[in-house]
């Protein structure tokens, strides 16, 4: 059975998710996006990806809405396998806003987690966290009716591709080399481990859910990849995957004892170059503002620029 559907409008639906609907679901997310930038934005495959994970409970954790006549213009999704944090969202399309229905899946989302440990294996408190555009006041303030404070910010940082690139300058003793399939991917899912130990959210995956992720998903492409090797260790790596609208640089990490040294640096302009070759006029990133690595700096040295800001909001698990 769905959710409680008190508040749904009269026609509409709320239900779970089926496997077959990850197109009309990445639909309503790139209408949302495209709305709140003001520009087309396309991600064909994103919605794909995530349900590839064996985590991802699709007939549990993630719920659509139907609007008369049967078209899918609501989605939202719990991620509660984080022993820390736990992961929401929904995005209602533009056509479809101000009836109510970000409060319907709200509901659906907190109904959810109100069968969810509120504490951790650690003992510490659980949180709650969601998005919201900075710019969104209604969205906010939706969310801060419910008992959501602001805990941070994220930031969507953009290059354009069709500038002057960032002088490629590798450390001393560093180089960057392409991926090498067969041969390279335990070594990365090491330094992926390490390198985001700290980091906000992070949950370190088993390999074969890393791989299938980064490897297996519709949009991979490791030619776009970049490793740094100091010797024969493995220090760092970027990743970039191709958009309809422009690139996108899916992951950057570098070990603790490389940091400081312009590695970061050296990786994005790496990337960026390939990326140019292959015809891509922008690339884009996504970055926790108090990134424990101060990330946002590496970017902006590289040229990045901050496009958009994200409130991340959050609430005790009760």
């Amino acid at each position: 059975m769905p959710p409680s559907q008190a508040h749904t409008p009269s026609g509409y639906t709320l239900r779970h998710a089926e496997r077959s609907e990850a197109p009309a679901v990445q639909a309503v997310l790139d209408a949302a996006e495209s709305a709140d930038t003001g520009e087309p934005r396309r991600h064909t495959t994103v919605v794909a990806t995530c349900w590839m994970d064996p985590e991802c409970r699709i007939e549990r954790d993630w719920w659509v809405v139907d609007a008369p006549g049967g078209a899918i213009v609501g989605v939202a999704w719990v991620w509660p396998e984080l022993a820390g944090e736990v992961i929401a969202d929904h995005y209602v399309d533009p056509e479809h806003r101000g009836l109510g229905l970000g409060d319907v899946l709200l509901d659906a989302i907190e109904l959810r987690v109100a069968g969810l440990p509120p504490r951790g294996p650690d003992g510490e408190p659980r949180q709650l966290v969601v998005w919201s555009e900075d710019k969104d006041a209604t969205r906010r303030h939706s969310l801060e009716r419910r008992g959501f404070t602001i805990g941070r910010q994220y930031f969507e940082m953009a290059f354009d591709l069709q500038g002057a690139l960032p002088v490629v300058a590798w450390p001393d003793g560093v180089e960057g080399r392409p991926f090498r399939s067969g041969i390279d991917e335990r070594r990365m899912h090491e330094v992926d481990v390490e390198a985001f130990a700290e980091h906000f959210l992070f949950k370190a995956d088993a390999f074969e859910a890393w791989r299938i992720r980064h490897l297996e998903a519709p949009d991979a492409d490791p030619t776009l990849w970049r490793l740094a090797w100091d010797g024969g260790k493995l220090v760092g790596y970027v990743m970039a995957v191709g958009t309809d609208q422009g690139a996108l640089v899916s992951n950057l990490a570098v070990l603790k004892p490389w940091r400081g040294r312009g590695l970061g640096r050296a990786m994005l302009g790496a990337a960026f170059a390939t990326l140019r070759e292959r015809g891509y006029a922008v690339v884009r990133l996504y970055v926790d503002a108090a990134n424990v690595t101060n990330a946002v700096r590496v970017y902006e040295a590289a040229g990045m620029h901050v496009a958009r800001r994200f409130d991340v909001l959050q609430k005790p698990l009760a």
